[in-house]
């Protein structure tokens, strides 16, 4: 926490500085400034999360600084320091945003606490805008990463400013979740997921670190990962790239990666794409085009997109694909002609053309299904009635009455149901905290979570996590 001192008395300054390195360890004294003019300089210099500002000083006060230092760096925070204790400084004061009036010679617990309970504000706003901020970069590079727009070096790096080196993964669901947790938990790197629907999702992880070190720090934190925690999610990684603008192959080699490892469970279940491995998907066609059908089937185009993606990505000459298409549209049963196609992009669009028409003739007779479908793949996340709704193309009214009569639950009642099996087999199956289950299965409150499993199930977590080892 990186704090300014600002006070006309150098003496003053000295005490402050003695105090904070005794009392506050936390903080880091970046610098100080004797009036207010001064303090305007460091604070538009240095990256400043508080100032401990005096009143009155000669030249620029410290009201009329704090304008103007809030003018350019609005995210810094204030605290006052005056021998004044007048209404109408301590008004003015907290007119300009200042969050604790303190009156030298100030009591030593009292001042702990102000500079604490502001200190506590700013790491809470730092932490909410560093979820808005990954938000953003999520949808940005979904929407160029993941559906093609393109975009300059220079455009990426003003949404990455940190960026020297970055590598994707593709990592299965469920305990693929934690993984990506744990991820943004590191000091190392920064992970951003790009997408999270169906059976995988893609994340960038990015640093400062030069292309060699982030390879080792990744693979390290994915291996304490796995060694710490009691699940083993297939992790496919791709190389790492210093020009953003090589990110696509990147994607490409970690989702060849995932299913190179999701294929064969001789080879470990995380690392980097191995291209001297003959590919599974190049050698059975058709059991690539049942995956895919498979995943068309379970709601998860995403998905069937991705398998699709790799195999052009594995080198697949256009012949290739096309007998990929040609079995595609003869699992679909619809009459398309594949063999005029000349390009590998002609190729793609055929695919997302034959992936729209399975969906049309599906849609009219299995809404519900896709419905519980959805459900199925993204309760673990705060999924809502109209995000369902939507998904099938109905509007909420209706949805509830059409999901009701053909399952005989309640939409809140069918994910509930959803999160309580994927909670049990957690309890079976790991040695996972209930609170670490909680977050997994979309909730957020353990003691809401034992509620309503021991209505549900008839018994609390812990006894049934106990029920279970005992047989």
């Amino acid at each position: 926490m990186n704090v300014l001192i600002v006070d006309d008395e150098k003496i003053e300054r000295m005490a402050m500085r003695k105090f904070i390195s005794e009392w506050l360890p936390e903080c880091h004294i970046t610098g100080e400034a004797e009036n207010g003019k001064r303090a305007v300089e460091v604070a538009i210099a240095q990256q400043i999360h508080l100032v401990l500002m005096d009143i009155q000083m000669p030249g620029m006060d410290g009201l009329t600084a704090i304008k103007k230092i809030k003018a350019s760096s609005p995210h810094i925070k204030f605290i006052m320091l005056s021998a004044y204790d007048t209404f109408d400084y301590a008004k003015q004061a907290m007119q300009e945003g200042v969050k604790q009036y303190l009156v030298k010679p100030a009591d030593k617990d009292e001042t702990i606490t102000a500079i604490r309970s502001v200190i506590t504000e700013i790491e809470e706003e730092a932490s909410q805008r560093g979820i808005m901020m990954v938000d953003e970069q999520s949808k940005w590079l979904e929407l160029h990463l993941m559906n093609g727009q393109p975009y300059t070096s220079y455009e990426f790096h003003q949404m990455f400013h940190e960026f020297e080196a970055g590598l994707m993964i593709a990592a299965e669901r469920g305990g693929g979740d934690q993984l990506l947790f744990d991820l943004q938990q590191s000091s190392l790197f920064h992970a951003v997921p790009v997408h999270r629907g169906g059976e995988l999702f893609t994340c960038l992880i990015y640093g400062e670190q030069g292309v060699g070190q982030l390879k080792a720090d990744v693979l390290q934190a994915i291996r304490n990962f796995m060694t710490s925690k009691q699940l083993s999610p297939v992790v496919g990684v791709g190389h790492p790239v210093a020009n953003p603008l090589h990110l696509h192959k990147s994607i490409a080699e970690a989702k060849l990666s995932y299913y190179q490892r999701k294929k064969d469970d001789s080879i470990v279940r995380y690392g980097f794409y191995n291209s001297d491995v003959q590919s599974i998907l190049l050698i059975n066609l058709p059991e690539l085009a049942d995956d895919m059908m498979y995943a068309l089937e379970e709601g998860r185009r995403e998905d069937a997109l991705a398998y699709y993606d790799a195999f052009e990505w594995e080198g697949a000459t256009i012949s290739h694909v096309k007998e990929l298409l040609i079995l595609l549209k003869s699992r679909i049963r619809v009459d398309l002609p594949i063999l005029p196609i000349r390009t590998l992009a002609e190729c793609r669009q055929r695919c997302q053309y034959l992936f729209d028409l399975y969906e049309a003739r599906t849609q009219t007779v299995n809404d519900m299904e896709r419905a519980k479908r959805y459900i199925r793949t993204q309760f673990c996340e705060q999924i809502t009635l109209e995000q369902t709704a939507a998904y099938v193309e109905l509007s909420p009214t209706y949805f509830t009455k059409r999901f009701k009569d053909e399952t005989g639950l309640t939409f809140k009642e069918y994910v509930t149901t959803c999160r309580l099996d994927k909670m049990k087999k957690l309890l079976k199956d790991t040695s996972l905290s209930l609170k670490e289950i909680t977050y997994q299965t979309g909730y957020t409150d353990p003691n809401y979570v034992s509620r309503v499993f021991k209505k549900m199930v008839g018994c609390t977590p812990k006894e049934y996590r106990k029920q279970t080892v005992k047989k």
